[in-house]
């Protein structure tokens, strides 16, 4: 019996040291596609491992890729049975009912009813709850019995559901199909609902056929959209003044903006306000103040101070109440009617305090008290901006003013920290930190529900420009923000190429945190990144502004060099350089420039009316160069102010 105990424990256990070596090994050849040996090696991870579980998974990977749809499904059987309490356990239940709908249909059909008892997310209980409800519609579609009316309601519902919460999901087209061939004579309101899957998926030909002889009550907007796609502009143009006019209560928002949408792209731009406000004389009902939205964008800018605030009389609490006061209020203050400029901007912050344009209003109900030589009141507003909207440009400029700075940059010295895992390291019995050891990033996301560490993942797997883009959605949807020290901060705003951004920076005295925060905004960091119009690398250059700058310093080169990030930054280094000593050396002109050229700053300069920097950033006419010019000085202030040392 000692022997037997003995041999049996050799079997199962194992050396943490050897686990993670086979492990790591075996990520290695799946990862090259060497999918029979990495399924060899994933088995001969040990069953005391914290890790089996995972690699069991992994297994099931590799069987699916050498479509082994049998070991496949062995796996996943393992996994959720030896390990039902285990994270991966509902997910493989899932998956596993997807492969036996036509196998086995009933064993299919009992794990999709025990995923919806789980904790799973509900992406995977919606579609879970769409396979259960189709495995069932076949079975009534083949049996004699009669069901219950509640029975074949509560399939209808599962397929309703699904196509509510994702039309655009990747089974919606067939949940369409599955729920028209289940039910021929459905209500008007779920044949827009299949309509709306088809003509999503890009199947314009089925929806014409779906709804062609459908009522337009329900079904005229997605109709309009769809006869656009197949060029069918007479239907476009007709059904939308009716559609407008007569059916705008029973459709959904979306469907209704791109039935308007399809409608007004028949005309160029001389025509779009004409048919806006043709259209919108006709609109009745919902939806009627996002014609109204569309209209104040198009009219004159002497007419639209009186466009927004009609919009925002007429509709308070609709959808484009927010915007119309917002607008109201800058275009108040741009026209120097501070009395009623103050008022406007106490209203907005009562009615939108959660806003993303509450820190602009803030701010410029700030600067409006220092017009007033009201001090208390305005450090109030700007305090309040640098404490609830830390990382914001608005921070940054109220945090300027407050102490007093008068340039737009101030040169100081960087320290380099490199990104980390943004959280305390997991304890060593955590599955996440033996995630770690073996460096299986993608089970580290399955494991764990957190935007960050996903952020972390594609950062450690090199993908930089997704990770900052993940960690700067994730940052902006927290109300809090952290403190400045925070570890998730780096992601947001990493240091990538700081030594090369430093060195050019240096030595064409540019400031560092600012070159820093073009890099951010032009590429995320991807040094291969190019624009539609040709723009190319880290800090996006037309080749043609490239090598006339690079012939200056006596720099050759072909276009494709410019994806080098060394040759990248120094010509962008220079460019910036030469752009600033044009400008005055002021680099929120220099930066306006690199985004909208010198010769439309040159111009804006001449012509607009402003008496400080913030009134020039605010009035810049071009909304593209104006949001450029808030992002690259709201990243430089994050720079300076997460890696600032002292």
């Amino acid at each position: 019996m000692c022997l037997i105990g003995g041999f049996c424990f050799a079997k199962i256990y194992q050396p943490e040291e050897k686990t993670v070596k086979i492990y790591k090994q075996a990520l290695k050849d799946y990862e090259n596609e060497n999918y029979s040996n990495a399924y060899f090696l994933f088995s001969k991870v040990s069953h005391s491992s914290d890790l089996k579980p995972v690699a069991i998974y992994r297994q099931a990977m590799c069987a699916k890729a050498l479509g082994d749809k049998e070991s496949e499904l062995h796996r996943y059987q393992q996994l959720f049975k030896h390990y039902p309490k285990n994270k991966l356990s509902p997910e493989s239940k899932y998956l596993a009912g997807q492969l036996l709908i036509d196998d086995n249909p009933d064993l299919a059909l009992k794990y999709f009813s025990d995923v919806l008892k789980t904790n799973i997310s509900n992406d995977y209980k919606t579609a879970s709850e769409y396979y259960r409800a189709r495995i069932l519609a076949s079975k009534m579609k083949y049996s004699r019995k009669i069901f219950s009316r509640k029975k074949v309601s509560e399939i209808e519902t599962s397929f309703r559901n699904y196509l509510e919460k994702y039309p655009n999901g990747r089974l919606a087209p067939s949940v369409a199909t599955t729920w028209k061939k289940f039910n021929t004579n459905m209500p008007p309101a779920d044949v827009a609902l299949l309509a709306r899957a088809y003509y999503l998926a890009g199947m314009y030909k089925e929806t014409k056929e779906l709804i062609e002889n459908s009522k337009d009550d329900y079904v005229w907007a997605i109709k309009v959209a769809n006869a656009y796609s197949l060029r069918d502009f007479e239907t476009v143009y007709n059904l939308t003044e009716e559609g407008v006019s007569k059916y705008s209560e029973n459709v959904t928002e979306e469907d209704y903006k791109r039935a308007v949408n399809s409608y007004l792209s028949m005309f160029d731009a001389k025509q779009q306000l004409h048919y806006t406000t043709k259209l919108l004389s006709e609109a009745k009902g919902k939806h009627k103040d996002y014609i109204w939205s569309l209209k104040c964008d198009y009219v004159s800018q002497k007419d639209r101070l009186a466009c927004y605030n009609d919009l925002y009389k007429n509709f308070p609490e609709g959808n484009y109440s927010e915007n119309a006061l917002l607008q109201v209020f800058l275009i108040t203050l741009q026209n120097k009617d501070y009395a009623k400029a103050r008022g406007l901007a106490k209203d907005f912050l009562a009615k939108f305090p959660k806003s993303k344009s509450a820190p602009l209003v803030m701010f410029w109900a700030g600067k409006l008290e220092q017009k007033y030589n009201n001090s208390t009141a305005m450090a109030s507003y700007f305090q309040n901006v640098i404490n609830n909207y830390p990382d914001s440009y608005y921070a940054y400029r109220a945090y300027w003013l407050l102490k007093g700075v008068k340039s737009s940059t101030i040169q100081t010295e960087l320290n380099y920290k490199p990104v980390v895992y943004p959280y305390k390291t997991p304890a060593d019995r955590d599955i996440l930190n033996k995630l770690m050891q073996v460096q299986d990033y993608d089970m580290m996301i399955k494991y764990c529900n957190d935007d960050f560490i996903a952020s972390w993942v594609e950062y450690e797997k090199g993908n930089y420009a997704a990770s900052m883009i993940i960690a700067r959605d994730a940052m902006d949807k927290l109300d809090v923000k952290p403190v400045k020290s925070d570890l998730r901060w780096r992601l947001v705003y990493p240091q990538n190429y700081y030594k090369q951004v430093k060195k050019f920076a240096s030595e064409y005295n540019n400031n560092d945190a600012l070159m820093m925060g073009i890099v951010r905004e032009e590429s995320s960091f991807n040094p291969q990144a190019q624009s539609g119009v040709g723009a190319i690398g880290l800090m996006q250059l037309m080749p043609a502004t490239a090598r006339e700058v690079g012939q200056k310093q006596g720099i050759s080169f072909n276009n494709s060099y410019l994806f080098n990030p060394e040759l990248n930054l120094r010509l962008g280094n220079i460019y910036y350089s030469n752009l600033r000593k044009s400008l005055d050396d002021k680099d929120v002109s220099a930066i306006a420039a690199y985004n909208g050229g010198i010769g439309s700053v040159t111009r804006w300069k001449n012509s607009l009316k402003y008496n400080d920097t913030d009134e020039f950033v605010q009035q810049i006419p071009y909304d593209e160069t104006k949001n450029y010019v808030i992002k690259v000085f709201r990243s430089y202030w994050n720079y300076t102010r997460i890696y600032q040392k002292g």
